[in-house]
């Protein structure tokens, strides 16, 4: 009888012992999910500096945001006309041509690139054409932010970092949504990163960002490809790839083409 109240005592403890146990899994599995599957809002405009940017840091985030939110509410907002990169200084065959025609160059390669990301030609929005001027455009691209966010309502908007970047550019287009975002005058601001500053930001404030299926990882090439292509017909002279080309073969050995983005 003695025998038989410890096997029934020992019993229940097993099974309350298991019910508590797959009740903190359950826990620990819906918290990873909350992690691994932040959604970006209805809405996602990237805004990338220069014609490059947007592949080299972000072109499988943008990938992703148009599977998961559709072509049609995926944005993509070029900041400069990137007619100052170094190739035009160094190359001689760039010797004499205007900044308008160097814009041109580099947009060509840029079009091309989000072309086959996905991006509709209607969503890619140069700033350099719109303020109807060369250089670049802060105070416009600051406008923009805050149509897209009064208009749409729900949107992730996605610049460059505004402290872990050694480009003074990038920080400046970083620094102008991070002041937004502080001033509560958007909702959700999140960050291009650098593979070497990837450390600096803690894992939970990290997102990460792969091409993990054929289609993705085919896409995500074509897109860094257009900067290397070099045909004068078409007036595409590889200029994106010969003043990154480290950086493009970083990203070129990473099977997964991954982006990361910084959420503070």
């Amino acid at each position: 009888m003695k025998n038989k109240k410890i096997k029934i005592i020992l019993s229940m403890l097993s099974i309350l012992f298991l019910g508590i146990a797959n009740t903190a899994l359950g826990a620990q599995d819906n918290i990873i999910d909350k992690i691994s599957n932040k959604s970006f809002k209805q809405h996602v405009v990237f805004y990338p500096q220069h014609q490059d940017d947007e592949v080299l840091w972000g072109g499988s985030a943008i990938i992703k945001a148009i599977e998961e939110r559709g072509a049609d509410n995926v944005y993509v907002v070029l900041v400069s006309d990137g007619s100052g990169v170094n190739v035009f200084a160094r190359n001689p065959r760039f010797k004499g041509i205007s900044r308008k025609e160097k814009e041109e160059l580099r947009n060509n390669e840029f079009k091309s690139a989000l072309y086959e990301l996905g991006v509709k030609d209607k969503n890619i929005i140069i700033l350099a054409d719109d303020d109807n001027k060369s250089g670049t455009h802060y105070e416009l691209m600051e406008k923009t932010i805050l149509k897209f966010e009064n208009e749409l309502g729900s949107v992730t908007h996605v610049a460059h970092n505004y402290k872990y970047d050694d480009h003074i550019m990038h920080r400046k287009n970083g620094e102008v949504l991070k002041r937004l975002s502080d001033e509560h005058k958007i909702k959700d601001a999140r960050y291009f990163m650098k593979p070497k500053y990837i450390k600096y930001i803690p894992e939970d404030k990290r997102e990460y960002y792969k091409s993990e299926t054929e289609a993705e990882r085919d896409r995500a090439k074509k897109a860094m490809d257009q900067y290397k292509v070099i045909d004068e017909n078409r007036g595409k002279l590889g200029i994106g790839y010969t003043s990154a080309h480290s950086y493009f073969d970083y990203l070129y050995k990473d099977p997964d083409y991954t982006s990361v983005l910084s959420i503070y």
